[in-house]
């Protein structure tokens, strides 16, 4: 236990330090971060015998993180990050298929499929996704925010209510399940309740919907859309995550935290309510 909380005040505190300077210090973080999730995902896929693909998988979960760092550093415009996102994305889908086929006909991979499958879904999941963690702390379509004690950026303010709110829903899901979790929530994470999971919910929905309205300033519907978005693909993403490990019948991802496991341990989460929240923002935007 005291392993586990010294982690989390010094991650806490790096994740305030690298957030708060962005720019090229943040980029590169996440993008170390999107290398080391998926070097975790190949070895739980090596463990019951799938090869994701190094070249295709490995490169395309680089390059789909990459794309946004370096846009985000250079500050392109987001319609043509986008563009090189959607592109990169289709060429990648179609060299690791080229790569499967390659394998099956000339090295005798008579799994071609389920393998090619799993490097698909390992780019997506651990570049694509983290890609858009850098997206949207590089959101700028929003004045700069005074809180006070400091001038933020509108996406920094975006990013720490994410965060904020994923966190909320681990700690309502947790405690309260604890103290008042009576049935299973999922087979496939048998300690997680329904009344847990309801509270994970109902107490993200209140903190983001609050931080949105009073550090955003946005209208309550659109406050409301926003929370409802972060609410309930916070709890998903965890049980994705969870659904991965019991496949390939390990407790944690990996081992870089130590006390909380791997980066997709710490990170599952983020990897959904990012995009969320970044592609909600930018349908607000444009229809304003």
């Amino acid at each position: 236990m005291l392993i586990r909380i010294i982690t989390g005040v010094i991650g806490i505190a790096a994740a305030v330090g690298i957030i708060t300077k962005g720019g090229w210090l943040f980029a590169l973080a996440v993008l170390l971060l999107s290398a080391v999730g998926w070097y975790e995902y190949h070895q739980m896929a090596a463990s019951k015998g799938f090869n994701v693909y190094y070249l295709t998988s490995g490169v395309g979960a680089f390059l789909l993180t990459a794309i946004p760092a370096g846009g985000y550093y250079v500050e392109m415009e987001e319609l043509y990050i986008m563009a090189f996102l959607t592109m990169f994305t289709a060429l990648f889908f179609i060299f690791n298929t080229l790569e499967g086929l390659y394998r099956h006909c000339n090295c005798g991979d008579n799994n071609w499929a389920g393998n090619t499958a799993a490097s698909i879904w390992g780019m997506v999941y651990c570049g694509l996704l983290f890609g858009h963690v850098i997206l949207l702390r590089g959101f700028d379509y929003g004045p700069h925010i005074d809180l006070g004690f400091r001038v933020f950026e509108y996406g920094e303010v975006c990013l720490w209510i994410v965060l904020l709110g994923t966190w909320a829903s681990d700690t309502f899901a947790y405690f309260f399940g604890r103290a008042f979790g009576k049935n299973p929530f999922c087979s496939v994470s048998p300690k997680k309740s329904f009344e847990g999971a309801v509270a994970g919910f109902v107490g993200c929905f209140i903190v983001v919907m609050s931080l949105c309205i009073v550090t955003l300033g946005v209208p309550l519907l659109q406050a409301v859309v926003l929370a409802l978005g972060v609410a309930f693909f916070a709890p998903l993403g965890d049980l994705i995550e969870s659904i991965l490990k019991r496949s390939y019948d390990i407790k944690d991802s990996g081992k870089l935290f130590p006390g909380h496991g791997g980066v997709l341990d710490r990170f599952d989460s983020l990897l959904f309510t990012a995009p969320v929240t970044y592609y909600l923002l930018m349908i607000m935007t444009a229809f304003e």
